[in-house]
């Protein structure tokens, strides 16, 4: 089976929606169903801010890796944040993982990051293998998130208590 790794294109959008699905529930986190196609065309082909790979497998998208440019204070410069990376199950094994990594990393390089980083579930320990395999170090932190909700409540919160 011969496996293509190139840039997402237009007819992609579907099927990235649903390999994001994928990867959601693989990592065992929430999913809201909404416009996906939408927003990710948004996100990826009518703005130069993030970017997204796609590996061609047997007649479907094998996987896909996501990246944007970050801002890191303590560096006092850019890394490239690489957002996501999910390769279907069929696909793992194979370097297919390797060879997105490293497009990533080739972007980071031209770009003139400071580094690349990106994090994966604690629980992942095929993951962490795979990358510590590829000379990657990791920091143990927790990830935060507050969902637009919560962010409003927070809001009325804090401008209650200054009135």
């Amino acid at each position: 089976m011969t496996n293509r790794l190139r840039p997402l294109e237009q007819s992609d959008l579907p099927e990235l929606a649903d390999l994001c699905h994928e990867h959601a529930e693989y990592e065992r986190a929430s999913w809201n169903e909404y416009d996906r196609v939408a927003r990710l065309t948004s996100l990826f082909l009518t703005s130069d801010d993030a970017r997204c790979w796609v590996v061609e497998g047997d007649g479907e998208l094998a996987g896909f890796a996501t990246a944007t440019m970050e801002r890191s204070t303590w560096d006092a410069d850019c890394y490239l944040h690489l957002d996501c990376l999910y390769l279907r199950t069929a696909y793992r094994g194979g370097g297919l993982g390797r060879r997105l990594i490293a497009e990533v990393a080739l972007l980071a390089v031209e770009l003139g990051a400071v580094n690349l980083q990106w994090q994966t579930p604690a629980w992942n320990e095929e993951a962490a293998r795979f990358y510590y395999r590829l000379g990657a170090t990791s920091a143990e932190k927790l990830r935060f998130t507050l969902s637009p909700e919560k962010c409003a409540a927070l809001l009325d919160e804090t401008t209650g208590e200054n009135e």
